[in-house]
Formats: C-alpha cells, sequence, structure tokens
C-alpha cells in the first residue's frame, strides 16, 4: 500500500496537512488539546492505512495528552505500577532522569524488538508517544518493522507453516527487576510474573479489521514459541521470520523533535528504541497504550457476529 497516496487523500483540508514520512506521515494544522470530532477520525483513518502517524508542533499538558488519548480510544494503565506518572497513571514514563536523588519512571525501556503488550490476553493496538526530554547530542529515534510488509514478503512455503498456527507471547523474559524483588530468587520471580500476566496464545497471521491486510503478529521480545509446536520447530521457524523481518529492507527509522506526538498501530508495527548505548543522555517519554474499539483481527469481528 503507498502509503504517501494515503496522506495526499487529506491534503485538501484547509487545516489539516500531511506529509509522507519514510515511514507513515507527519500531521500538522491540527491542536490535540483542542481536535474536533471530525479530525480525530480523519486521523485515525489514517493512522490505520499509513500505520503511523507524527502529529507536529504540539504543546500538551499531562492532563491535556490524557484527554486526548480518551477522544481517540479507550487508554488503559500499563499492568505494573511503577511505570505510571505519579499524578496521570494512564502515563507510562520511559524515563532515565532523577528528581531529588530518586528515578522517575523507568529506565532503559523497550530497547528489543516487540510489540506495545502483545503479551497481553487483550493487548492495546494504539500506542501515543511523547517526548518531554530529549538527548542534547544524540537525535533519539525510534526504529519500527511494518509486518504487513513482512508478511507480503515471505516465501510461500514459510506462509503455508504459519497458516493457522498460533504464536505463544510473554513479557517475563524482559521483566525489570525491582529493588523490592532482593531478596527473592529468579524462579520465584518468573512465577509471580506468570501469575500476574501467564502467557497467551495469539494468531500467528491476522486480517487487520480495519484495511484487511494479513500481517505477521509477532516479534522477538514477546514471541516464546509456536502453540503445539515441538521445540525445534518452533526456534526455527521463528528465527527464520525474525531474522528476515529485522533485515534493512524492512527497518524504517522516525527521528523524534520535542512538540512531536508519534502515534502508531501495533498490530502493524514491530518496533525498538533508539538509544545508544554507552552514550546515553537524560531522556523522557510519556507513553499511552489504547484499545480502539476493534479486535485484534478480523475473524474476531465474525465470529462475535456469528455467537
Amino acid at each position: 500500500m503507498d502509503a504517501s497516496w494515503w496522506c495526499g487523500h487529506f491534503r485538501r483540508s484547509k487545516l489539516m496537512k500531511t506529509a509522507p514520512l519514510d515511514l507513515g506521515c507527519s500531521v500538522t494544522g491540527v491542536n490535540a488539546a483542542k481536535a474536533t470530532k471530525t479530525e480525530i477520525k480523519k486521523l485515525r483513518d489514517l493512522l490505520y492505512k499509513n500505520r503511523l502517524i507524527v502529529l507536529k508542533d504540539q504543546n500538551l499538558t499531562e492532563a491535556q495528552y490524557c484527554d486526548f488519548a480518551k477522544r481517540v480510544g479507550n487508554p488503559v494503565p500499563y499492568l505494573q505500577d511503577n511505570y505510571h506518572h505519579p499524578e496521570f497513571p494512564l502515563i507510562f514514563v520511559s524515563s532515565n532522569v532523577k528528581k531529588d536523588g530518586k528515578q522517575i519512571g523507568v529506565a532503559r525501556t523497550g530497547g528489543y524488538w516487540h510489540s506495545d503488550t502483545s503479551f497481553e490476553k487483550d493487548p492495546k493496538f494504539i500506542t501515543m508517544l511523547m517526548p518531554k526530554v530529549l538527548p542534547k547530542n544524540f537525535a533519539r529515534s525510534t526504529r519500527f518493522i511494518d509486518m504487513a510488509a513482512v508478511y507480503k514478503a515471505l516465501p510461500a512455503a514459510t506462509k503455508k507453516k504459519l497458516a493457522g498456527r498460533e504464536f505463544m507471547h510473554t513479557g517475563k523474559m524482559r521483566y525489570k527487576v525491582r529493588t523490592q524483588d532482593a531478596g527473592y530468587d529468579i524462579f520465584e520471580i518468573l512465577a509471580t510474573i506468570d501469575k500476574l500476566c501467564p502467557a497467551v496464545r495469539h494468531p500467528a497471521v491476522i486480517e487487520h479489521p480495519y484495511t484487511k491486510e494479513k500481517v505477521l503478529y509477532g516479534n522477538r521480545g514477546f514471541t516464546l514459541s509456536i502453540a503445539d509446536a515441538s521445540l525445534d520447530e518452533s526456534a526455527s521457524l521463528l528465527k527464520e521470520i525474525f531474522d528476515f523481518a529485522e533485515t534493512p529492507r524492512f527497518v524504517k527509522e522516525v527521528q523524534w523533535s520535542m512538540g512531536d506526538v508519534i502515534i502508531w498501530d501495533n498490530r502493524f508495527l514491530g518496533h525498538t528504541s533508539g538509544r545508544n548505548e554507552g552514550l546515553e543522555e537524560e531522556t523522557m517519554m510519556y507513553r499511552i497504550t489504547l484499545q480502539d474499539g476493534m479486535p485484534l483481527c478480523a475473524s474476531q469481528i465474525n465470529s462475535k457476529v456469528a455467537a
């Protein structure tokens, strides 16, 4: 699908202007704090058809950011409260900034390929990210992979192997040990995570409920195995598809600027943070994840109607 065509679709608007990016499109002329229902409907359409949109020139308070999220969809706080903003729990704080010697939020988040909350039974399909502190010497960016493009390019033999399969997802291997975990052994910590958020099954290939495109719904960070497959088959096939997906052919990078609000669809996109290992400066990002009123895949709509 040609993202520039979809971006151009809304250029006729007197206020909303769009421009194609390497992935998705940028949007100007919209004040997120005062966006109308019509503008939000257009933004969601742009989002699903472009995978990602960047709202430029925003200046939102925490309260305005949460209010905007509520008008776009149904925002849900992250399941671990140590990530929460102290006054606005809808906001997940990714930060290495300290205030009065205390850590704000959680540092070094998301430095691996993943799709936000794919390890949950009901994943949050829209992610919003807004910078609060950006590095001064090294540009901050996020890298993305369009998993619909990956699925389309997979060899026919690999698609056949994936037909009708399910992936097992878990977040436990990416759990960040907290100070209150001191004294627990690894087995106890992993058991606690399994109780809080047990591994879940999702279809390996989904049909997007809005665009009807087929998407490979898996990622190296949270996809643990292929359900009902042998360990050897599972490890081999997952390595094959993730090695294929993570090549320069599919990886796109979005650079950050202050005043940006980046919004993307987790059904389509896997991502990893673009932090500079060993060169980390102060950085702080505000993330909100949302339900959007649609299921993971189109077949789930049909099954609900049949029921």
